[in-house]
């Protein structure tokens, strides 16, 4: 079972370490290296930033297995990435961290949806999504790119045609 924290200042070099994991790079969107210094402005800008929820999830020995980020964007899209230490994957920790961060998160905003796009190629995280409530538009992948959306709005037709524009799904 694993727990979570918020993450701080002193998380920098954790984030910047599983950012750049060769795996992470090959399934982001943006498959280049993240520089040390590009990383270090953009984590001081998120993880003071009121709007940007940053999860660190600690296993049972007290030991950083991974992260999630939620933050709230212009027009109030909400937006999500993840990613599992390299020595923690195969623990089944992903579809946990997920469920407990957006949960956490649609909590505090019920009202809101989470919206994120997938790679129509990664099925482990197309399945982590499902299993952690997201309503999953495979049936609608464009370009490898599947949109996944958790809240409440997940299943309303007009959220959905406006958020696969927003994406560029359309």
């Amino acid at each position: 079972m694993l727990n979570f924290r918020y993450a701080t200042l002193s998380d920098s070099d954790l984030y910047f370490k599983w950012t750049n994991d060769s795996l992470v790079r090959e399934n982001s969107l943006n498959k280049e290296p993240i520089s040390l210094e590009n990383h270090k402005k953009w984590f001081l800008e998120k993880v003071n930033n009121p709007h940007v929820y940053m999860y660190v999830f600690i296993n049972d020995e007290d030991v950083p297995v991974g992260q999630v980020i939620i933050e709230i964007k212009m027009n109030n899209w909400i937006i999500l990435g993840q990613s599992v230490a390299n020595e923690h994957r195969g623990k089944k920790y992903s579809t946990e961290m997920l469920t407990k961060s957006t949960n956490d998160f649609l909590e505090k905003f019920p009202e809101q949806t989470i919206v994120s796009v997938v790679k129509a190629s990664n099925k482990p995280s197309l399945k982590m999504s499902i299993n952690s409530g997201f309503n999953v538009l495979v049936n609608n992948a464009i370009d490898d790119k599947v949109l996944v959306l958790k809240g409440f709005k997940q299943h309303d037709e007009s959220f959905i045609l406006e958020a696969m524009k927003y994406y560029n799904l359309i």
